[in-house]
C-alpha cells in the first residue's frame, strides 16, 4: 500500500528536502527526518519520495511525499488514519504532517504530480523584527516600477525555454516548462498566511507561479529578475529575450531562499 503524506516545514535549518551524506557537513534534511521517524515506528527502513526537492532555507506549506508502508497479513503496520498523529509525536517541531492517507499502488509523489505552485513573499519594510527574517525577504531596494511588476511578470505565462532563468542541473533533460499562473501583488494582512500575519511588516508582496514543473533555482531567479525590473534596472524586452535566446548568465541574482514556499502539488 502506498501512503500519501501532505507536509509543511520550516526550511531554515535544513539542507533541503533531499537526504545527503556529505562528510563533516550539516546533513539534516526533511526526507531524512521523515525516514528516521518512520524507521523507528515501523522497525524497518522506509524510502520516502518527495514531489519537489526544495533547497536549503526554502519552506513548504503543502509538500507531498509517498512511501510503501510495510504490511502484516495484508494490513499496514500502522493504520493510515493514525499515521499523522504518530509521526507528529516524534518529528521535530519544524516538520508537520498535515495529512496521511492511502493512495493507489502506482502513486508516486513526484512522478504522479500534474503541477506545482510556488509563492515568494517579500516586504519593502527595512527593519525586520528578531523573528521575521526567517520567513520573508526584506527587500533592500526601492521599487519605482512596483505598479508595473505584475504586467512584466505576465511575460512568463505559457510554454517557454526557462534555461535563462534556471540553475544548471545534470538531471534535467529539457528546460521547457509551461506556467499557467503568474501573479504579483500586495498581500492584504487578512489574506496573508497565518504564520506571516504576526510579522512586523506593513507592505507584504507575493509573487505566485504555478506550472507543470520547475527547475533548480527557477522561481528564485524569476523573482530576482522581477525585482530588478521593479528597480528600473531591466526592461520588458530583456525579460522576454532571456526566454527567446537564453544568456549563459542570469539577468539578476537569485532572490534569497527564505521568502520561497512550495505551496501545493496538483494531482
Amino acid at each position: 500500500m502506498q501512503i500519501k503524506l501532505t507536509i509543511a516545514y520550516d526550511g531554515t535549518d535544513f539542507v533541503g528536502w533531499q537526504r545527503q551524506s556529505l562528510p563533516g557537513a550539516n546533513n539534516r534534511s526533511v526526507q531524512g527526518e521523515l525516514e528516521r521517524v518512520l524507521r523507528g515506528l515501523l522497525h524497518q527502513p522506509v524510502s520516502v519520495q518527495g514531489a519537489g526537492r526544495t533547497d536549503s532555507g526554502v519552506h513548504a506549506a503543502g509538500q507531498t511525499a509517498s512511501f510503501a508502508i510495510p504490511q502484516n497479513n495484508g494490513r499496514p503496520l500502522i493504520p493510515p488514519e493514525r499515521l499523522a498523529y504518530a509521526l507528529n509525536n516524534r518529528l521535530p517541531g519544524d516538520v508537520r504532517v498535515l495529512r496521511a492517507e492511502p493512495a493507489a499502488d502506482d502513486f508516486h509523489a513526484r512522478f504522479s504530480a500534474k503541477g506545482k505552485e510556488y509563492r515568494y513573499f517579500f516586504t519593502l519594510d527595512k527593519q525586520p523584527g528578531a523573528f521575521d527574517c526567517r520567513y520573508v525577504w526584506f527587500c533592500p531596494y526601492a521599487l519605482p516600477r512596483l505598479a508595473e511588476m505584475a504586467q512584466a511578470a505576465a511575460l512568463w505565462l505559457g510554454e517557454h525555454n526557462f534555461a535563462g532563468y534556471s540553475g544548471r542541473s545534470s538531471v534535467v533533460t529539457t528546460y521547457v516548462r509551461r506556467l499557467h499562473l503568474v501573479e504579483f501583488g500586495r498581500v492584504e494582512p487578512a489574506a496573508a498566511p497565518v504564520h506571516l500575519r504576526g510579522l512586523a511588516v506593513d507592505n507584504l508582496y507575493c509573487f505566485r507561479v504555478a506550472g507543470n514543473g520547475f527547475i533548480y533555482k527557477m522561481v528564485r531567479l524569476l523573482t530576482g529578475a522581477l525585482v530588478k525590473f521593479g528597480r528600473g534596472k531591466l526592461e520588458p524586452e530583456q525579460l522576454a529575450a532571456q526566454l527567446a535566446e537564453p544568456a549563459e548568465q542570469p539577468l539578476a541574482p537569485a532572490a534569497p531562499a527564505q521568502g520561497l514556499y512550495l505551496w501545493r502539488i496538483d494531482y
